[in-house]
C-alpha cells in the first residue's frame, strides 16, 4: 500500500471524529473540529502526490536547472580542453552557449521521478574551407566525432578527389577514396559521454536539484494549500468529509494548478 492509500485509510477513521459530541447538557466541537482539521490535512497531502499539475511543474521546474547548469558545465570544459569537445559546437563556436549541438532530453517519467537523457543536434553551419568555393555541412559533426567512426570520402560527381592545401593542390586517382579515421580528432572520442557522467554521477547535479528553488516554491503553495477552511474554525458539531474533499482538490488546484 503507498502513502496515499495509507493517508485516505488513516483519514476515512477521523469520520466518526467529525460528527463531535453533543449531549443535552453539554455540548463540544472540538474532537469535530480538530477530527476536521486533520482529516482535511490528509486529503490535502494524498491528493497532492496524485497532482498531475505538480508533477509537471516539480519535473519542469528541476530539469530546468539541469539542463541549464549541464550546459553550462559543458560549455566550461570544452573552453578549457577545445580538442576534446569542439565537436559538439558548430565549427569555430566551441564552449558557445548558442552553438550547441547537444540537448538534454526528458525520456520517462513517474510520478515525481524522471529520467534524463542527451542527444546531438545536426550541424548547419558550413565547414571551414580556406582554399575552395563550394560549401559542405556535416550535418552529424557532433555524434560521428563522439563515436570516433571513420568516415570514407569519395568523388560524388567528378572522377577524382581534388585537395587544395597549403602546400598546393593534391589529385587523387581517379575513383579513389580518402579515408579520415579520426575526423575530430583523437581526443575528441568519448569526451562528450565522459563530461555528462561526470555530471551526473557527482555532486554537480544535486546542486542544480538544491539551486531550481523547486523546495521554497513547494514549501509556499504547501503551506498556502494547507490551510485551513474558515468554516472548519468556526463552532460546529458535525463535519461533511464530501466537502473537505472538494475543499482540499480546490486548495491544491490553487496552490499548484490543475486538477489531480
Amino acid at each position: 500500500m503507498d502513502n496515499s492509500s495509507l493517508l485516505v485509510t488513516a483519514a476515512s477513521g477521523l469520520q466518526k471524529g467529525m460528527a463531535g459530541t453533543k449531549g443535552t447538557i453539554l455540548k463540544d466541537s472540538s474532537v469535530a473540529q480538530i477530527s476536521a482539521a486533520i482529516y482535511y490535512h490528509a486529503q490535502v497531502v494524498s491528493k497532492l502526490t496524485t497532482n498531475k499539475a505538480f508533477e509537471k511543474k516539480f519535473q519542469s521546474v528541476i530539469f530546468k536547472q539541469i539542463q541549464d547548469d549541464f550546459g553550462l558545465y559543458v560549455d566550461s570544459q570544452a573552453r578549457v580542453n577545445p580538442k576534446s569537445l569542439h565537436h559538439v559546437y558548430e565549427w569555430n563556436k566551441t564552449g558557445n552557449k548558442n552553438s550547441r549541438l547537444f540537448k538534454l532530453n526528458i525520456l520517462s517519467t513517474d510520478g515525481l521521478a524522471f529520467k534524463v537523457g542527451s542527444e546531438f543536434l545536426p550541424s548547419k553551419s558550413a565547414v571551414p574551407n580556406k582554399f575552395g568555393k563550394r560549401r559542405h555541412v556535416f550535418i552529424n559533426k557532433a555524434s560521428v566525432m563522439e563515436a570516433g567512426m571513420p568516415l570514407v570520402i569519395r568523388p560524388k560527381s567528378a572522377e577524382r578527389l581534388v585537395f587544395e592545401t597549403s602546400t598546393g593542390v593534391v589529385y587523387m586517382p581517379k575513383g579513389a577514396s580518402v579515408t579520415v579515421t579520426k575526423p575530430g580528432g583523437g581526443k575528441a572520442t568519448g569526451r562528450f559521454r565522459i563530461a555528462y557522467a561526470q555530471f551526473f554521477t557527482g555532486n554537480l547535479v544535486n546542486s542544480a536539484i538544491k539551486k531550481s528553488g523547486f523546495q521554497q516554491l513547494f514549501n509556499s503553495s504547501l503551506t498556502k494549500a494547507m490551510r485551513v477552511p474558515a468554516d472548519v474554525r468556526k463552532v460546529k458539531y458535525s463535519f461533511n468529509p464530501n466537502t473537505l474533499n472538494m475543499q482540499a482538490e480546490s486548495a491544491i488546484a490553487s496552490a499548484f494548478g490543475g486538477a489531480s
